[in-house]
C-alpha cells in the first residue's frame, strides 16, 4: 500500500502539529505559519498543513502556501531521529503535489533541509522533463531559550545622533524597502507591503527617511535586512535586527533567520553574535537549507 499523507484541518490539530513542530529546527518554518492560519493574520497566504504517518508519531511534515500576490510555496521537514525509505518519501511527495497542485503545472518555491530538496528533485524530474529549477542554499540561525533570555534582558542598542527607531510606513515606502531585496520578481511589491500591515518589521530613520530596515515573512524568519551605502559601518543593521527580535519574542515565537552561503560576511558575523546558532549537525557541520524555486520550461 502507498503511503497516505493526513491533512491537518481542525483547529485543536493544527495546534497540535503547531506545538509538534516548535520541537524541532527541521521544522522551524511550521509554527509561525500554523500561527498566521489559526489567527487569521496573514490571510494573503492561506496555509494547508499534512502530516505523515500521523500526528501522534509523526514522521514528515508538508505545508502549502497559496500565495495570493506569489508564486505558491512549499515547505517539507523530516522530525528529527525519524529515518524515511526513499521509495517512501517519493510517493508521499508524488501525493503532495498531487493533493495541492492537482493536474496544474505550476511554478513554485519549496523550503527544505538539503537531502529533502534532492529527493524532491528525484520526484519532479519522474513525473515530468519539462521543469527547471534554481537553487538559493542558505545556513539556518536560530536562537536556544538562553539566547532569547539574553536577548529579552539586552537593551535596544544606541544609535548614532539624528539616527532613531520609527517603523515602516507600510503604503508609502513598501516600494523603497522592495526595490532593495535583489531576488523581489513580480507580485513582491503587494507582498512587501502585506509583509509590513500584518507582521512586525524594524525600521532606522535619519532625516525622516528609512536608512535601514528590516521584516519578518509569513513564515517567521527575518527577511531583508537592509541598510543603505551612505549609512553603513554604524551599526544600523544589528541595531534593526535587535529591535525585531524583541518584537518577535514579545510575541511568543522564535527569531530565525537564513543567510546565503556565499554572503561571508553576513555569515561570519551571525556566527560570531552570541543571540545566534547556526544549525550544524553532530558533527559541528552547518547544516544547509535549499530555496528551490521551479518553472515551467
Amino acid at each position: 500500500m502507498k503511503a497516505t499523507l493526513i491533512e491537518i484541518t481542525t483547529r485543536e490539530n493544527l495546534r497540535r502539529a503547531q506545538a509538534q513542530c516548535s520541537r524541532h529546527i527541521s521544522a522551524i518554518y511550521f509554527p509561525f505559519s500554523i500561527h498566521t492560519q489559526l489567527e487569521e493574520s496573514f490571510p494573503e497566504s492561506p496555509v494547508r498543513v499534512f502530516v505523515y504517518p500521523n500526528l501522534s508519531h509523526p514522521k514528515m511534515f508538508f505545508m502549502y502556501k497559496n500565495n495570493e500576490y506569489i508564486k505558491p510555496t512549499l515547505a517539507l521537514a523530516q522530525v528529527s531521529g525519524t529515518s524515511m525509505n526513499r521509495l517512501e518519501l517519493i510517493d508521499l511527495l508524488h501525493e503532495f503535489r498531487t493533493r495541492v497542485f492537482g493536474a496544474k503545472r505550476q511554478p513554485h518555491l519549496v523550503i527544505a533541509e538539503e537531502h529533502l530538496i534532492k529527493m524532491y528533485g528525484v520526484a519532479m524530474r519522474m513525473s515530468s522533463t519539462d521543469w527547471t529549477n534554481n537553487d538559493l542554499r542558505l545556513s539556518l540561525f536560530y536562537m536556544t531559550e538562553t539566547q532569547k533570555n539574553l536577548a529579552l534582558s539586552t537593551p535596544l542598542p544606541n544609535v548614532p545622533k539624528g539616527y532613531y527607531y520609527d517603523e515602516i510606513e507600510p503604503t508609502e515606502e513598501a516600494e523603497t524597502v522592495n526595490n532593495t531585496w535583489k531576488h523581489a520578481g513580480a507580485g513582491d511589491l503587494e507582498q512587501t507591503m502585506a509583509k509590513l500591515l500584518r507582521l512586525p518589521s524594524s525600521c532606522i530613520r535619519f532625516n525622516g527617511k528609512p536608512v535601514a530596515f528590516e521584516m519578518i515573512d509569513p513564515a517567521g524568519f527575518f527577511n531583508n535586512q537592509y541598510v543603505f551605502e551612505d549609512h553603513r559601518r554604524k551599526g544600523l543593521g544589528n541595531a534593526v535586527e535587535m529591535d525585531l527580535i524583541h518584537k518577535t519574542l514579545s510575541l511568543g515565537f522564535s527569531p530565525f533567520k537564513t543567510v546565503a552561503k556565499d554572503n561571508k560576511i553576513v555569515l561570519d558575523a551571525s556566527v560570531a553574535n552570541k543571540l545566534w546558532t547556526m544549525w550544524s549537525d553532530e558533527d559541528g557541520n552547518a547544516k544547509t537549507v535549499v530555496f528551490q524555486t521551479w518553472h515551467c520550461v
